[in-house]
């Protein structure tokens, strides 16, 4: 958004914090600023904020979301196993509804409203500390 840095043309903290939030988005969603789908008034902010929380995956990069969907379970499996795959993919969901409220709430308009990076900080630990089971 060039209201950040452009138009204003200073530096601050607060602007590193938007910068982050959006990075976090771009990453996430597979998407530039500068997409095409995204002009005037609608921009990748809007696009996630108006998907969040409810349908934060329909704008997570779908490769992203299939690593964990790829694997196959063949029918003599138990459900036990079934009932963790579940849970894996709710506890993903969450931890990504997480990240992207993360880069929401970095990316505010008002320098004011938006979280200072020990906040971005800490909240990633605690985010990557919730994904620590996943990955075993």
């Amino acid at each position: 958004d060039e209201l950040e840095f452009g138009m204003a043309g200073k530096v601050s903290t607060k602007a590193d914090v938007y910068s982050y939030g959006i990075l976090l988005l771009e990453v996430f969603t597979r998407r530039k600023p500068t997409d095409e789908r995204f002009n005037g008034d609608f921009t990748l902010r809007q696009w996630v904020a108006e998907a969040f929380p409810l349908a934060i995956s329909d704008v997570i990069d779908a490769h992203l979301l299939k690593q964990n969907n790829q694997e196959t379970i063949s029918d003599h499996v138990a459900e036990a196993h079934l009932l963790k795959q579940n849970n894996s993919k709710t506890v993903q969901n969450e931890l990504l509804v997480m990240i992207m409220e993360t880069g929401l709430s970095c990316s505010r308009k008002s320098p004011t409203e938006r979280m200072d990076m020990k906040e971005v900080v800490a909240r990633l630990k605690m985010i990557r500390r919730k994904a620590s089971p996943l990955e075993e």
